[in-house]
């Protein structure tokens, strides 16, 4: 009764991280926080909430700090080992998250973990409405990981599942956490044709994740420059789209504060090595 009063608890206080006006107070704190969930959920294995924080904050922590450390150290410091090495954690936490939503799906929905991967179109609709915040933390968990693992056979052959269980929420939820889905499918879309990604239809989503949002939310306008204009080698829109992050004021949503700030220095840090994301256009020689 003491574990789960204390986890019901914990699980309701993501606001304020979401609120926080301080990106290095929340990076020092999470990592505690963690393992608490982690500590408690040995205890309550079972318990839906604790499950539910676990996948989002693990992360919440890889694609605000660990993932963006990686760019950091290839793009500023030149450093590819350490890079590499924080692309690689990353990755494990974003496999860890999944598994932690997996399991949360499973308090509801014995065996539909395996039916996912196995049908995941089949599967998907045995969701409700209640479950979208769950299917958006599991499929931004499985995306992550599947974005920086392109290369591994068994996490590319996931996209699938990702593509049907953000196609399912938006069927369900489609204004959800104010364009929150259309952000998370702008980068699914944004894999290659080979992959079933598709251009055209990422700036269908960021067009509807932009006004869902009162062009409050910064996400959308780097999931877009980064997948999308960083791809076709287009710096013009690159560049404009970055300097629609910037323009967002963090403080005119405060339940977006911190990604919004998280999302402004990537952009800065972008900006700052355009240079190198783009190919000069090839002259011709003077006769």
């Amino acid at each position: 009764m003491a574990v789960n009063a204390l986890s019901d608890t914990l699980t309701g206080g993501a606001d304020i991280y979401a609120s926080d006006e301080d990106p290095q107070l929340v990076r020092e704190a999470l990592p505690f926080n963690l393992k608490t969930l982690e500590t408690l959920l040995e205890s309550s294995p079972d318990h839906p909430g604790l499950l539910l924080s676990a996948c989002s904050t693990f992360t919440i922590y890889a694609a605000l700090f660990i993932q963006p450390d990686a760019e950091v150290a290839e793009w500023e410091d030149f450093d590819y080992a350490t890079a590499e090495i924080g692309e690689r954690r990353a990755l494990d936490m974003y496999v860890r998250a999944r598994d932690y939503c997996l399991r949360r799906v499973e308090v509801n929905y014995v065996g539909l973990s395996e039916t996912l991967r196995l049908d995941p179109e089949r599967a998907v609709a045995t969701f409700r409405v209640d479950d979208v915040e769950t299917i958006y933390w599991l499929a931004g968990s499985w995306g992550f990981a599947t974005s920086l693992g392109l290369d591994n056979p068994e996490l590319a052959a996931d996209l699938p599942v990702v593509r049907a269980l953000l196609g399912r929420a938006l069927a369900l939820d489609e204004d959800y956490n104010r364009g929150a889905l259309h952000s998370a499918s702008i980068a699914l879309e944004s894999v290659p044709e080979l992959l079933g990604g598709s251009s055209s239809r990422a700036r269908v989503h960021f067009e509807r994740a932009v006004e869902l949002s009162n062009g409050l939310d910064a996400s959308p306008y780097l999931a877009l420059a980064t997948g999308v204009s960083l791809a076709a080698q287009d710096r013009a829109e690159f560049e404009s789209l970055l300097g629609s992050a910037l323009a967002v004021d963090p403080e005119a949503d405060i339940s977006l504060r911190l990604v919004n700030l998280v999302n402004q220095k990537r952009a800065r840090l972008l900006l700052d090595h355009v240079d190198e994301l783009f190919e000069e256009p090839i002259r011709e020689e003077e006769n």
